[in-house]
C-alpha cells in the first residue's frame, strides 16, 4: 500500500467562470464544462466598491472580478488551485458586461460533487 491510500488525490480539470461586470449580479461556474451537460452553479455577488473603484483599466477590472470570483468558489470547493485563466469580454444579460475565463484547474472530486448534490437539492424557484 503506497503512503497515500485512502487518501483523496486532487483531480486535473478545466474551469469556466462567467461573472457580470456589476457592482451586484451573477457569477456562475462550472469545473466539468467538457461534460454533456455541465453543472453550472449560480452565486450573486457583490464586489467592493472601494477595491473596483481603485482599477484604472479594463483588464484589472477584469482580473479583480475572476480572482475575487476565484476566492468566491473557493468557500465550497477549498481545494481549488486554478492556473493560466484565458479571459475574454462578452455581452451579458441585460446588456451588460461580463467577463468569462476559462483555463485549468485541480480540485477534490468529493467536493465538486458536495456542490453539484446541494445544488440539486435546492427546491426549483
Amino acid at each position: 500500500m503506497g503512503e497515500y491510500a485512502g487518501v483523496e488525490q486532487p483531480v486535473a480539470g478545466s474551469i469556466v467562470i462567467v461573472v457580470e461586470a456589476a457592482p451586484q449580479g451573477l457569477m456562475q461556474y462550472t469545473l466539468d464544462p467538457d461534460d454533456r451537460q455541465p453543472a453550472w452553479q449560480v452565486v450573486l455577488v457583490a464586489h467592493d466598491d472601494a477595491v473596483m473603484g481603485a482599477v484604472t483599466t479594463p483588464e484589472q477590472t477584469a482580473e479583480l472580478l475572476v480572482r475575487g470570483s476565484v476566492e468566491c468558489i473557493r468557500q465550497s470547493i477549498p481545494s481549488l488551485e486554478v492556473g493560466g485563466l484565458t479571459m475574454r469580454p462578452e455581452l451579458g444579460p441585460n446588456d451588460n458586461a461580463q467577463i468569462v475565463a476559462a483555463g485549468d484547474a485541480t480540485f477534490l472530486k468529493s467536493e465538486w460533487d458536495a456542490v453539484v448534490r446541494r445544488a440539486d437539492d435546492l427546491p426549483e424557484g
